[in-house]
């Protein structure tokens, strides 16, 4: 018997719930038989094109063609290789080249950029042959655009483990992005997971945010609603209005990356109005920032959660009916088959109960590596076989507590600190709800905490500076304050603290602390 693949979770809804709307996105619907048709569609058309373990990028928006194109892929048993729609033609180009690409589908314009034109310029002077599909949701498969571009060549074999379907290159902050090899058992093993975690059944209205690109999207999103065989309601691009008109509009009761600080800008009465149907969703912050879209917007469900593109998605959650302290306090509890251990990020030996060390887990879902990339993979892994996250965190009751990233943690005179705290403090103080605070060098004390703030309501800095010092430690307050128009941020929102750094050595930034 084969095993089963993501794209079996389609033909089975749409055997059971054939006129359910499977995925509507900007106007767009598809039923599960619609969905299915489509998607058998492109097999037929490709089949004789794609061969299995060929890898294949999605470089496109989110809309029911990538999803189709990412099932068809799956049917096929090629490799899709998600691309990040944010990516200049100059990343992409050295992306392309990272992946070996047999072939990429892409759109020929969407948001002011020109995908089509900048992949054929990125393609320019390719050593193989790479085909070039243009989708279109209007258009039936067959009827895709399609161009060769390259010499016809051999290309070296690349040996890949077992049951690999995706690749997922990580947004890194300082270093080339790594290709994360998925398989469909990790997929279907997180998916399930979620989908028990959620509550999620075919009656389910499914409202997410988190683009295809990302495992956010490909498995929390699309794999975890075919699973459920509930209806997927999904977003080209962030915009807190039309989440709060979908959300009112479709009644939905469960979400996924949701950006919640943009929602309580909107206004909490209002937004509360629109997400009165909302009972389940997520969020990564403080305990006082989660209590807020508790009390302010009255989602029961809100979690903390914890997992990463290697984890295949979420490694730790909760039940919608946990504690709430617990589900704001921490980050969840692994899912069954998968450990998590804590240990001494400089001599890898175990910490005492309940203290902060680095995350190290391992389990089904973990990746089986990174593609054509066998550093990465010897320096991700213990010698016992443990992946190491990079990550702080603390294990209380068996419960996951997240602190920081491990690279994030700024060392002041022998003192450590999160940054998280600090940024909490000020976001509340000066009103500002994008705030970094990182480590600057100090000839004294090794490295001392700069916070950079953009659009802040409170701008009388030494009243900033003497209520900080009433709830920090003398060690956490920033020594310097600065303002920016934006911050760097990856596509997953992580601020890019190596390209602010940057930015404050180079006086790119006003200082007015």
């Amino acid at each position: 018997m084969n095993a089963l693949r993501v794209v079996d979770l389609l033909w089975h809804a749409a055997r059971h719930h054939p006129e359910r709307v499977a995925i509507r996105i900007d106007g767009v619907e598809r039923s599960f038989s619609q969905l299915a048709s489509r998607v058998q569609a492109l097999v037929a058309h490709w089949s004789s094109s794609v061969q299995p373990g060929q890898r294949i990028g999605l470089w496109f928006h989110n809309c029911p063609s990538w999803a189709e194109s990412f099932l068809a892929l799956n049917a096929l048993g090629a490799v899709a290789v998600p691309i990040n729609t944010r990516l200049t033609e100059v990343e992409l180009k050295q992306l392309l080249g990272l992946a070996q690409l047999h072939g990429l589908v892409t759109t020929r314009f969407y948001r002011r950029r020109r995908y089509l034109e900048e992949a054929m310029q990125a393609l320019d002077g390719a050593n193989s042959q790479v085909r070039v599909w243009q989708a279109d949701d209007l258009l039936p498969p067959h009827a895709w655009p399609v161009c060769t571009v390259g010499p016809h060549s051999a290309r070296e074999p690349v040996t890949m483990p077992a049951d690999v379907f995706c690749i997922q290159y990580t947004s890194g902050t300082t270093s080339l992005p790594k290709g994360v090899m998925l398989t469909n058992a990790a997929y279907l093993a997180t998916a399930s997971c979620v989908a028990r975690c959620q509550g999620l059944s075919p009656s389910s209205q499914f409202l997410s945010a988190g683009p295809f690109f990302h495992c956010s999207g490909s498995m929390h999103a699309l794999t975890v609603c075919l699973l459920s065989a509930c209806t997927l309601t999904s977003m080209s691009v962030w915009d807190p209005e039309q989440f709060l008109d979908l959300a009112e509009q479709h009644r939905c009761d469960v979400s996924h990356m949701v950006y919640f600080r943009d929602v309580l800008a909107l206004g909490a009465e209002r937004a509360r109005q629109k997400l009165s149907s909302m009972q389940v969703s997520h969020d990564l912050g403080t305990p006082a920032f989660l209590q807020r879209i508790h009390d302010e917007l009255d989602i029961p469900g809100i979690s903390n959660i914890y997992g990463m593109t290697e984890t295949a998605g979420q490694f730790t959650m909760w039940y919608p009916d946990d504690p709430l302290t617990l589900r704001l306090s921490a980050n969840g509890r692994p899912q069954p088959g998968n450990e998590i251990r804590i240990v001494d990020p400089l001599n890898l030996a175990p910490v005492p109960a309940g203290s902060t060390g680095e995350i190290q887990m391992r389990g089904h879902t973990l990746s089986p590596g990174y593609f054509a990339n066998p550093q990465a993979q010897t320096e991700a892994l213990t010698a016992d076989g443990w992946f190491r996250s990079g990550d702080l965190g603390r294990l209380e009751q068996g419960h996951l507590v997240y602190v920081a990233r491990l690279k994030e943690i700024i060392r002041v005179g022998g003192e450590n600190m999160a940054p998280a705290e600090v940024e909490e403090a000020l976001r509340e103080i000066c009103g500002s709800q994008m705030v970094c605070v990182l480590g600057m060098p100090d000839a004294r004390l090794d490295e001392v905490p700069a916070a950079v703030l953009v659009q802040p309501l409170m701008q009388e800095w030494p009243q900033v500076l003497a209520l900080l010092r009433l709830r920090l430690a003398s060690f956490k307050v920033p020594r310097s304050v600065y303002l920016a128009d934006a911050l760097p941020n990856t596509a997953t929102n992580r601020v890019q603290r190596a390209v602010l750094r940057s930015w404050i050595e180079q006086d790119k930034l006003e200082r007015v602390v």
